[in-house]
């Protein structure tokens, strides 16, 4: 009997921290979750995403029609050139997911904000800045990599 206890308390926790790993690892670009999103800039934040690299620009970005609020995991901060402001509009198509505490992130693909488009990742999510700060220092001085 006290075997079939300890087997059940076992299937039990197995399956709690599968399920919940599961939902964890949700973080990465899902184009079947692709979404638009049209709204008001709350908030800029620069955080470190992943560990070793430079901090990420991420806008907390309030939805017109809604209000529900979503964090936009934009780029890292050495690919990005364009300046954003508490208050502007902005336009996101990005893959939506869920974080901690139930809160709407949005890794963004393309971005428009005054009159411009920005692409940052292709039409399967890979990132523009692949290869590192290096490789975009020689794109902008025109050598091949």
């Amino acid at each position: 009997m006290r075997r079939i206890l300890m087997f059940s308390l076992f299937l039990i926790f197995a399956g709690s921290h599968i399920f919940t790993s599961a939902q964890k690892n949700e973080h990465f670009y899902n184009v079947d979750k692709e979404i638009k999103v049209q709204g008001t800039i709350l908030e800029i934040i620069l955080e470190p995403r992943y560990q070793g690299s430079a901090p990420f620009l991420i806008l907390l970005l309030e939805q017109d029609e809604s209000k529900n609020k979503y964090y936009v995991e934009v780029s890292p901060t050495w690919f990005f050139e364009q300046d954003f402001h508490k208050g502007e509009q902005l336009s996101v198509i990005g893959s939506l997911y869920f974080g901690q505490g139930n809160t709407r992130n949005i890794i963004a693909r393309e971005m428009q904000s005054k009159g411009k488009t920005m692409v940052l990742r292709d039409k399967r999510g890979f990132p523009n800045w692949r290869g590192s700060q290096n490789n975009r220092q020689m794109r902008k001085k025109g050598k091949r990599y």
